[in-house]
């Protein structure tokens, strides 16, 4: 059997229709093109048998920052809860995983999917939950995920993307040769595996490897550029490679380039990580801080997911006298307490992350080193890879520095 192609997404409830719909949106989403979460929605409209297009498009919504309040999040967790009765075992499965996910309950989540992934070979369980593990900060889960879905995808149809995975997953933890070898292996299938090729660009980060990042990255531009769902943060890593040969005005002029392509939240992350970066590294940002807040005044994501308020916060430190920032702080403070897991990371994560980078951009660099000292290892529960909190850790050894 050929492991080449899309992985077998198995069967869907619905209409002819709402089945092809399941499959195009896999297919765009895995190579990061189109609109995946608009496809599975728009799908999941009119058909009331249609279950795992909305719980799809739920899911992204979610770990995009989309507020529960917002109609499109709204109307697709309302489809799912109206049809969840009259559907099949592995869709109240699925729904039963996204009601945990709706209710701040991340990690819960993330392994009530491995749970439906352990059953029987469920592509769309199996990346729910590495996407999931990612969003919390959970190397060992995701880990631990990634290899038993590589396992039991060996030899099957869509083997290459379940390799994909594990090579990242197998990368934060520090087992690079290994990460290497299965991304190279997924991206021999497919070039535009594009979070293979995202995997091999962590290891060359990790490893230090600017020579292996630069062939990986700016040989294969053409392709990659055209996929605009993740070309940004790869844009971020090839940046990140610049920056470390000493070539900050090409760091610089990538900012500059993405700059006009950076709408989505998680866009906007990339470019505020780099410019502060660059800053550390001595550059002049000019008035680029500017620019940034005025974008992330405009976004409705906001205190709703730990990854995406620390780098807004980041920008609004930069510019405290923008009219979004003082909006922005304000609305932090406001956060309803809680008792989820979500809410817990703002609490006990976000909100002294914020005030860390806050007193840093004020000069008072040993609470900010003191903050940073006492949050530790949990820093990671505001998700994202090693190399992206990595940011937390450069800011800590500058304020110590220049204290």
């Amino acid at each position: 059997m050929s492991v080449v192609g899309l992985p077998e997404l198995g069967p869907v409830q619905g209409e002819p229709a709402s089945v092809d719909a399941w499959e195009r949106g896999w297919e765009q989403y895995l190579h990061y093109r189109g609109d995946p979460v608009a496809v599975m929605s728009e799908a999941g409209a009119d058909d009331e048998a249609f279950v795992l297009g909305p719980v799809f498009a739920a899911v992204y919504r979610v770990l995009a920052g989309t507020p529960l309040s917002s109609p499109a999040l709204a109307a697709d967790t309302a489809r799912v809860r109206s049809r969840a009765a009259a559907s099949g075992d592995r869709e109240r499965a699925h729904v039963r995983a996204l009601q945990l996910l709706v209710a701040g309950e991340f990690t819960a989540a993330a392994r009530a999917w491995d749970e439906v992934a352990n059953g029987e070979r469920d592509f769309a369980a199996v990346r729910f939950a590495h996407d999931v593990y990612l969003h919390v900060g959970d190397d060992g889960g995701r880990l631990a995920s990634s290899a038993r879905a590589a396992e039991a995808w060996q030899g099957e149809p869509g083997w290459g993307f379940v390799a994909g995975q594990h090579a990242f997953a197998l990368e934060e933890l520090g087992h690079y040769d290994e990460a290497e070898e299965l991304g190279r292996a997924a991206l021999d299938l497919d070039p535009e595996d594009l979070w293979s090729r995202h995997a091999l660009a962590h290891v060359y980060e990790s490893t230090d490897d600017t020579v292996a990042a630069l062939e990986l990255l700016e040989g294969s531009v053409e392709r990659w550029s055209s996929q605009e769902l993740l070309a940004t943060h790869i844009w971020w890593h090839l940046a990140l490679r610049l920056l470390a040969s000493g070539d900050e005005s090409s760091a610089l002029a990538v900012f500059d380039e993405r700059m006009p392509n950076a709408k989505t939240a998680f866009q906007l992350c990339d470019q505020t990580s780099l410019l502060w970066r660059l800053e550390l590294a001595g550059c002049d940002a000019g008035d680029r801080w500017d620019a940034l807040a005025e974008r992330w005044d405009g976004v409705a994501e906001r205190h709703t997911c730990a990854f995406l308020d620390v780098h807004a916060a980041l920008t609004f430190t930069r510019r405290p006298d923008h009219p979004g920032a003082g909006r922005w702080f304000e609305g932090l403070g406001e956060r309803p307490s809680g008792t989820s897991e979500n809410d817990r990371t703002f609490s006990r994560v976000v909100e002294p992350l914020v005030e860390a980078f806050g007193s840093y951009a004020h000069g008072d660099y040993d609470h900010c080193v003191q903050i940073v000292d006492v949050l530790g290892a949990t820093t990671r529960y505001i998700g994202g890879s090693i190399a992206q909190r990595d940011l937390i850790t450069l800011t800590a050894q500058a304020a110590v520095v220049a204290a």
